[in-house]
């Protein structure tokens, strides 16, 4: 028997596995991510791969969600249907391919300057589709907050921001705050 975490689904060959488990496999839905069904879809196709590879083998998955969209393809092993599916969703909802993703995080000492100064900027955006600001969980001690724009135009959206941070800088700095634009950001949170 093998017991780990998702590192044992993640590209390793372990001779001789005949049964694969997956407890809480719908855990990463509930995550504030666009890619939280890709993800989880991903790690169940990868891990129903350690499976069966010398001999006929089984994949049995523990859900909440046996109806979740990633679980159900995963467990058919559809991943045009899943691919297809995915795609109209982001299409629909404006999210990467589809649309460029701006990301602005702003971290200080105290929990409500964040959001204050996200609040500031995005009254100076405006005209684009702005979702927050959201506060984020702590971090090393700094609380944070983030502001997401989905663009057409990346860079132009992301000048603006820095722009506009820039003139705040004076300010910010009194405040103890930090900001950092991230465009197309591969990890939320």
């Amino acid at each position: 028997m093998l017991v780990g975490t998702q590192m044992v689904a993640k590209g390793h060959h372990f001779p001789g596995v005949e049964l694969a488990a997956v407890v809480d496999a719908d855990t990463g839905l509930g995550l504030p991510d666009f890619r939280a069904e890709e993800r989880t879809f991903q790690l169940l196709t990868q891990l129903a791969g350690r499976s069966g590879r010398d001999a006929p083998g089984r994949v049995i998955v523990q859900t909440f969600q046996p109806d979740a969209r990633a679980i159900s393809h995963a467990a058919r092993h559809d991943v045009a249907g899943f691919l297809a599916g995915e795609l109209d969703r982001r299409r629909a909802l404006g999210y990467p391919p589809f649309k460029h993703l701006v990301r602005i995080v702003v971290s200080g000492p105290e929990s409500s300057h964040p959001l204050r100064a996200l609040e500031e900027l995005k009254a100076g955006l405006g005209g684009e589709e702005l979702l927050g600001p959201a506060p984020l969980l702590r971090l090393r001690g700094r609380h944070r907050a983030q502001l997401v724009a989905k663009t057409d135009h990346p860079r132009a959206l992301a000048s603006r921001a820095a722009s506009l941070l820039s003139a705040a800088a004076p300010a910010m700095r009194r405040a103890s705050l930090s900001a950092v634009v991230d465009v197309d950001p591969q990890a939320s949170g």
